[in-house]
């Protein structure tokens, strides 16, 4: 929850949050040496069962 916390306080919607959040990660994850066919058949789906309820949640808290 602190690293959605990080990314909601940088950008305006949870969406753009998440989207930041997971440009981050393919960033470090190919600096290390990783390719981008990996990131999506691998990494992405976890990833986004990972962080996509976190930001739904608020996002879901800030409609109300």
């Amino acid at each position: 929850m602190i690293l959605a916390l990080r990314y909601l306080e940088k950008h305006g919607s949870p969406f753009a949050a998440y989207m930041a959040l997971q440009t981050a990660l393919l960033r470090h994850y190919v600096s290390r040496g990783g390719t981008e066919e990996a990131w999506c058949t691998r990494i992405a789906p976890v990833s986004r069962r990972r962080y996509a309820p976190v930001f739904a949640s608020v996002a879901s808290d800030s409609l109300r």
